[in-house]
């Protein structure tokens, strides 16, 4: 089961400054949108917004109709502990620990128990073309192959909606074209709903749905 989206007259505004301003839009239960718009437009503002990393100053978020809570709050913390995964730019994956641990970290809250999911990581991590560095410590890889385990475990990481703040930025086109193939195939088999922050408008047209800050499309 899937989880739909729905953004309120959403506002940001730090101090003085308007990031955000009466924003709304929704992406239906396992549909995809991706949104673009200049540096400093606030992309990630929203996305972490949405991913109970930071606050709105004023509109609501549902999912599946019910309102996001306080970001510090036991709700918001088992919400992204069960509900919202994050792939984030950086990819914050852990570099003492292998492509495997990385992996396994992330489903740590997964039913199951470690045999059942070591294969589920280990077939994951082969199916990206990670099958001979499953055991390398991420910190020996390279942006792409760290990309790919971040992917890894977000797809297996429970939860129904996946957050990607520009994850292709750091990749070269064919190797971009590649991720981004492997995530919206994964999005589909695993009936993910999926918002994607990206700058690559050939990415971007890929999704069901482009939303330019400012302007939908």
């Amino acid at each position: 089961m899937s989880t739909s989206i729905i953004v309120n007259d959403l506002c940001k505004t730090y101090g003085s400054r308007t990031i955000l301003q009466h924003l709304s839009f929704t992406v239906p239960t396992g549909g995809s949108l991706a949104i673009i718009g200049p540096s400093g437009s606030g992309k990630s503002t929203l996305l972490n917004i949405i991913g109970l990393l930071d606050s709105p100053t004023g509109g609501t978020i549902t999912l599946d109709g019910q309102r996001l809570p306080d970001i510090n709050s036991g709700k918001a913390t088992m919400l992204r502990r069960t509900t919202i995964n994050y792939l984030f730019q950086s990819y914050a994956l852990i570099n003492d620990l292998s492509a495997l641990g990385n992996v396994m970290l992330g489903m740590k809250f997964m039913p199951g128990n470690k045999q059942v999911k070591q294969r589920k990581a280990k077939a994951m991590l082969t199916r990206l073309g990670l099958g001979n560095v499953i055991d390398d410590k991420v910190a020996t890889l390279s942006g792409g192959e760290q990309q790919r385990v971040a992917l890894a475990r977000c797809i297996l990481k429970p939860g129904d909606v996946l957050l990607a703040d520009e994850p292709t930025g750091a990749l070269d086109h064919t190797l971009a074209q590649h991720v981004f193939d492997e995530m919206l195939a994964l999005q589909h088999e695993y009936g993910k709903t999926l918002i994607v922050v990206t700058h690559d408008t050939g990415i971007a047209r890929q999704c069901d749905r482009v939303l330019e800050l400012g302007r939908a499309a």
